[in-house]
């Protein structure tokens, strides 16, 4: 494969898009590339997102709106009403654009989610992106990033008995019960189940360091323990905040619960030194309380924070 088809299509996914926004110089094939000219490689699906293009968006099956801090459009229109921190749109405007975003993946996709779980599962997002808006925009000192992303993703897998999450066990437990109790007549003929994953995303100091920040003047991961992360974490999560009330405090919380309830979802959570989930599809489910993903290993920690909701087309 030649030199610029392979930065091509690094420049089409979205770790290559970060790598080649975060990285001072790019070597492909022995060649050095700098980094501004490898980032005119991505902008022309930047330019798609801002056209809410949402089929050129991304290489193969998957639609992504990423915002860069300092580039150009940076304030994705689908995502932005006002060019600035802060001026995101209302959640109306997300049940369309997640409506929007489904429908590239076909009638079925956007069939197999009800009004009433449309309605939930689109203010959850739009809540998540407030935060990620947030986070993604400003450190733990309240100064803007440099440099920094934040975005929504929206993806459709084909999976089967073997799945394909290699050792993340409990993600593996869901698929298998799922296959187990697909109905035959919402099947793929092969015995395969189609999944649905809406991740929201940011680059910021992640959620238990920003929350300590502010209660205990933590200004890394090396002052605090990993116990005090995990509490923090679960405070936000209980919370549903960040520094702000959520419109789906109360009633609302209750009513997005069940909506991933209703659509037998699986959610994740990837944040600083922690990686947790919530299987919604246990009956037990009364509340939005997830636990470790990874009880027995210890996580290497990451910038920013990432939320993903799966869910299968019926």
């Amino acid at each position: 494969m030649a030199n610029q088809e392979i930065q091509n299509r690094f420049a089409s996914t979205l770790p290559g898009m970060a790598g080649l926004y975060f990285s001072d110089m790019v070597k492909s094939a022995d060649v050095e590339v700098s980094r501004y000219s490898s980032l005119k490689l991505v902008a022309p699906y930047v330019n798609a997102m801002q056209e809410r293009s949402l089929g050129r968006a991304l290489r193969g099956a998957a639609i992504i709106l990423c915002c860069f801090a300092g580039a150009r459009n940076e304030y994705l229109n689908a995502l932005y009403e006002k060019p600035m921190p802060k001026g995101v749109r209302e959640v109306s405007d997300f049940r369309v654009l997640i409506s929007q975003m489904l429908g590239q993946f076909g009638d079925r996709v956007v069939n197999s989610v009800g009004q009433l779980q449309l309605d939930y599962l689109s203010g959850l997002i739009y809540q998540l992106f407030l935060n990620a808006d947030e986070h993604g925009s400003y450190d733990i000192s309240g100064n803007r990033y440099e440099t920094a992303m934040r975005g929504l993703a929206v993806r459709h897998t084909i999976v089967d008995k073997n799945g394909v999450y290699g050792a993340d066990n409990p993600l593996q437990a869901y698929l298998t019960k799922l296959l187990l109790t697909e109905d035959v007549s919402s099947r793929e003929q092969d015995g395969k189940v189609h999944l649905i994953e809406i991740s929201v995303f940011d680059t910021g100091p992640g959620l238990g360091l920003r929350w300590l920040a502010a209660k205990k003047g933590a200004q890394s991961y090396q002052d605090i323990s990993l116990k005090e992360e995990e509490e923090a974490v679960q405070t936000c999560f209980e919370k549903h905040a960040s520094t702000k009330a959520s419109q789906l405090m109360g009633q609302g919380l209750s009513q997005a619960l069940w909506a991933m309830k209703k659509l037998d979802a699986f959610m994740s959570l990837r944040t600083g030194r922690l990686s947790l989930y919530q299987d919604l599809t246990r009956k037990e489910t009364a509340e939005f309380r997830p636990v470790q993903r990874y009880p027995n290993q210890s996580m290497p920690p990451i910038a920013g924070t990432g939320y993903t909701i799966y869910f299968r087309v019926k």
